[in-house]
């Protein structure tokens, strides 16, 4: 897109510039001001860990002496098979029994030198810097970093640029993760140096240098930062700064924008630079402020940005941190120990500050994002931010909801490791609605609680006279130094009808005179005239955190005038309850309100079901009954298993005196079911393997397939047999199996919180063949028939199965078809073929839906040459000749052929000649010695046909 105009920078009255432009600051606010650093302590002590091996696999180093044979007897033995051949001495061999079982046995084996279960490694990425193992590990385990830098250490040329108050250049722990800034606060001073701290602080979090021992490791582990400054030293700078920061940024390579500043007000100016940000292919990421309020802050709240609320190290969102529709992930910003401005710092502690506030947890995700735009340099800003909010852990209410977004960063997930499981949420608490109350016995008689999730409002009814009364609401210790989650008290008393009777909060303890807040616990109250009969209390907390220390709810008796009420309550119920979990599928939830209401108002468009996690409309019906004021969300189909579903009215709801209601959502999750079978789960047997494939149902929360097998007929259990598949693949090829033997699969569905669908078997039984000759020598021209056999292992036998008979020369290794042939009756099958050479024959069986296949050993049957003999004459004289001819077939031309002659018991040889092309041969005799001498020629024998001897011919010397 084109570039926006830039505006010029003019010298104007203050009060213009006021009037004009939106200040912005620092996001961490008080929270986020340096406190006062220190060293901690140097620990480096990590837990053993427990060491894992293949379940079903053992490494075996045979000895070197060890033939062939002896090595597959050896495995044979154990009742396994070799499975990878590590090196020329090493295999892994596998089987059905434990590893531990095979290992016994195979280091039993003579042939074997060594053996050793299979174990796993695994990359370890925890850095070295002196305060990872203190001061962060805790918070980036939460995101789970150290396995993230598992899959990737590098944002390459992912630049990451930090909007902010500057940098310390020369900290020891940013040289040379550092790329040219700006300064966009003063034009006279071009270097951005950080004159408050904050913007040290936040490069720091993304940039520190990983691995090199000292200080603090920065989440992009080695990342190249472009410091840009764009806030003054107090941590304060105005629209048009900001705006000119992005450009910069965006015109001088950045690819990330981290911007840890916010504020009030819509600035269509800044807004559109954010948008020039994205549209240039630069992922924008904000701090989503620290008002813990829902009111919107920019520039978080723009749609094209990242919001990034703040948790503590547990993954709890903090009382400070700003809530809304608008936050769209959420990252510790609680103690991050990171980078500090070295002229900032006391002379007595080291430069590295404490972090507190959104200001600290943007970092993280821009971090995060830099090394998923490195991982895959094609995605565009809005992919980068679906992987990083897609694959985000739910935490708080689940779904999407207003306090985490779409939950906390997981940046394993995110760089393409498995998903971890969600953070727990709160259970119902009971008193979510006025329907629900929690009685009040008596005045004087306090209750105590908790506010037990984000955003959660606790109910209570009193049996009242007409008196007047005074509320008190103590909330716990305030103390956001101390607490990551503090308790403003909040609350609001209702008549029967739920009209407002009075309203009272304190949301913030006072701050002394240097602006830092007194620590105190909360006390709001109120006096309330209160009527006969039934009165309501709704009790919250001013901030949308969750809080594990109680409050105290009493009522007095006063004599006071009443004060300020507050709007009224529109529900009486919500069905089912807010934070219900385990609903059934096929629930039709149910809004009651707390007064009639103008029946045309109530409509599927205004009161409606959402799925929690993609914020879609689910197709239902919505229906009214005035007579109960209740409207009936009746879905069309089944809802999905295990998934969370929001019940949200709109502002466009209408009481019957047409007063309108205020928007409204509750939140309720269905019931987790084991998954469906897989639809179809098919297998066919070949040899040494079987192929499977199977069909997965729609499945809400599908984590992968498992398929195991035993052999035999007995299918495994989850628990039992060979691991053969884990993941979310649709086909298998089983190796590496035995012949002869029946193998039972059993494949199951399984979903993200660990549940099996029921068992799918498939069975292949276990097959044998048999191969004979008539004969394993024969003459060149003859013929031979081969017989084999087909059977199941338990002898029964499959009329027409296919089997396949294979020929090669003796010399080959490589097989040809020689006949493809169907089994009889009796699983038998022949073929008649005459060699022209020495042969290998077997036959296979390959195997099919139901049978496993078979091949059979190999048959060699040996071919000789025939060879004619003639001497003549056959008779001599003395000292006369004769000749002894013939021809070899088929013809060796230049094969020698040997005359051998007989004496002694022994045939010697005596000469030899050369075949001709035709194979002709002659040999000249003269004998010395009267009587009677036998004579014959022998053919040795070449790689094609064996040794052959002509008939014994007999010369008579007179």
């Amino acid at each position: 897109m084109s570039r926006p105009t830039r505006f010029l920078r003019l010298a104007v009255p203050a009060a213009v510039i006021a009037a004009g432009l939106v200040t912005v600051t620092g996001s961490s606010g008080s929270a986020a001001e340096p406190r006062r650093p220190y060293r901690p302590p140097f620990a480096a002590q990590h837990g053993a860990a427990k060491a894992e091996f293949e379940p079903n696999a053992v490494l075996v180093k045979f000895k070197s002496k060890a033939t062939s044979s002896a090595r597959r007897a050896a495995v044979s033995r154990a009742g396994a098979t070799a499975a990878d051949q590590v090196s020329s001495n090493v295999v892994k061999v596998k089987g059905d029994a434990s590893a531990p079982d095979l290992l016994k046995k195979l280091k039993a084996d003579p042939s074997v030198e060594l053996a050793s279960l299979n174990y796993k490694r695994r990359a370890t990425a925890v850095p070295n810097d002196e305060y990872y193992g203190t001061d962060q590990a805790a918070y980036l385990n939460t995101v789970r970093m150290p396995q993230a830098w598992d899959l990737s250490k590098s944002t390459g040329s992912q630049i990451v640029a930090v909007l902010d108050t500057g940098v310390d250049a020369g900290h020891p722990d940013l040289v040379g993760h550092l790329v040219p800034g700006y300064n966009a606060v003063s034009s006279t001073r071009p270097n951005p140096v950080d004159d408050n701290g904050h913007g040290t602080m936040t490069l720091g979090i993304i940039a520190a240098g990983a691995n090199n021992v000292e200080g603090v490791a920065g989440v992009g582990w080695n990342v190249k930062a472009m410091p840009v400054k764009v806030l003054d030293a107090n941590g304060e700078g105005y629209d048009a700064d900001v705006a000119e920061g992005i450009y910069w940024a965006v015109d001088h390579g950045a690819k990330v924008i981290n911007m840890s500043l916010g504020g009030p007000g819509d600035n269509p100016i800044l807004h559109e630079a954010v948008a020039y940000a994205v549209a240039e292919s630069v992922t924008v990421v904000a701090a989503a402020g620290n008002d813990g309020s829902a009111d919107l802050q920019y520039p978080a709240s723009y749609p094209e940005a990242i919001a990034v609320a703040a948790t503590d190290a547990s993954g709890s969102l903090t009382s400070f941190s700003s809530f809304g529709d608008w936050v769209d992930i959420a990252a510790p910003g609680w103690d991050i120990l990171t980078t500090g401005s070295r002229a900032l710092t006391d002379p007595d502690y080291l430069p590295y500050w404490y972090c507190t506030g959104t200001s600290c947890s943007a970092p993280i995700v821009a971090g995060v994002a830099a090394l998923v735009k490195n991982k895959w340099p094609t995605l565009t800003p809005d992919q980068v931010a679906q992987r990083l909010e897609g694959l985000a852990r739910d935490a708080g209410p689940r779904g999407t909801d207003p306090y985490y977004g779409h939950g906390i960063l997981d940046a394993y997930a995110a760089l393409g490791g498995r998903f971890a499981p969600d953070f727990p949420t709160a259970v119902a608490d009971g008193n979510d609605q006025p329907s629900r109350a929690t009685p009040v016995q008596a005045l004087e008689a306090p209750v105590t609680s908790t506010i037990g999730s984000e955003g959660d409002v606790d109910w209570y009814s009193f049996q009242s006279t007409p008196q007047l009364v005074r509320v008190y609401l103590q909330g716990p210790m305030y103390d956001s130094s101390l607490y990551a989650q503090n308790v403003g008290p909040v609350f609001t008393v209702y008549d029967s009808n739920l009209r407002p009777l009075g309203h009272a909060e304190r949301p913030a303890p006072p701050v002394d005179s240097h602006g830092y807040e007194i620590p105190m616990e909360l006390l709001a109250e109120r006096d309330v005239s209160l009527p006969a009969g039934t009165v309501y209390i709704a009790v919250r907390n001013s901030n949308g955190s969750r809080n594990s220390r109680p409050y105290k709810l009493e009522l007095v008796s006063s004599g006071n005038a009443p004060g300020p009420t507050g709007p009224a309550y529109q529900l009486r119920d919500v069905y089912p309850a807010n934070l219900a979990s385990g609903v059934p599928a096929a629930v039709a939830p149910k809004v009651t309100f707390a007064r009639d209401m103008d029946p045309a108002s109530v409509t599927t468009g205004t009161v409606l079901l959402r799925d929690g996690k993609t914020d879609m409309q689910v197709n239902a019906i919505t229906t009214y009954d005035p007579a109960t004021r209740t409207a009936t969300i009746t879905p069309q189909q089944p809802l999905l298993d295990n998934r969370p579903y929001k019940i949200e009215g709109s502002s466009y709801l209408y009481e019957a005196d047409g007063t309108p209601l205020p928007w409204f959502r509750t939140v309720f999750s269905t019931a987790d079911l084991a998954p469906k079978a897989l639809t179809t789960f098919t297998g066919s047997g070949a040899y040494l393997a079987a192929n499977l494939a199977w069909t997965i149902p729609s499945t809400n929360d599908f984590d992968q397939v498992i398929v195991r097998r035993n052999a035999g007929s007995t299918a495994p259990t989850p628990t039992t047999g060979t691991l053969v598949y884990a993941g979310t693949g649709t086909a298998v090829k089983n190796t590496g199996l035995a012949q002869g033997t029946t193998y039972t699969y059993g494949a199951w569905v399984k979903d993200r919180t660990g549940h099996y669908s029921p068992i799918a078997v498939k069975r292949l039984l276990g097959m044998k063949s048999g191969i004979s000759v008539t004969s394993t020598l024969v003459n060149y021209g003859a013929a031979i028939t081969i017989k084999g056999s087909t059977l199941r292992i338990d002898n029964v036998a499959y009329a027409g199965l296919p089997v396949n008979v294979y020929v090669r020369p003796k010399t080959s290794s490589k097989f040809t078809l020689l006949a493809a042939l169907k089994t009889s009756s009796t699983g038998t099958l022949s073929v008649t073929h005459k060699p022209l050479v020495s042969s290998v024959y077997m036959l296979t069986f390959p195997g099919n839906a139901d049978l496993m296949g078979t091949r059979t050993a190999d048959v060699t049957v040996q071919v000789r040459p025939t060879i004619s003999a003639t001497l003549s004459p056959s008779s001599i004289r003395l000292g006369g000749t004769t000749a002894f001819s013939g021809y070899v077939a088929p013809a060796h031309y230049g094969h020698p052929v040997y005359l051998q002659q007989y004496g002694n018991k022994v045939w010697r040889s005596i000469a030899s000649v050369k075949l001709s092309t035709s194979g002709k041969y002659a040999f000249g005799i003269r004998p010395a010695v009267r009587g009677q001498i036998a004579y014959r020629v022998f053919f040795p024998g070449d790689a094609d046909h064996a040794p052959a001897y002509t008939v014994n011919k007999i010369l008579t010397i007179s």
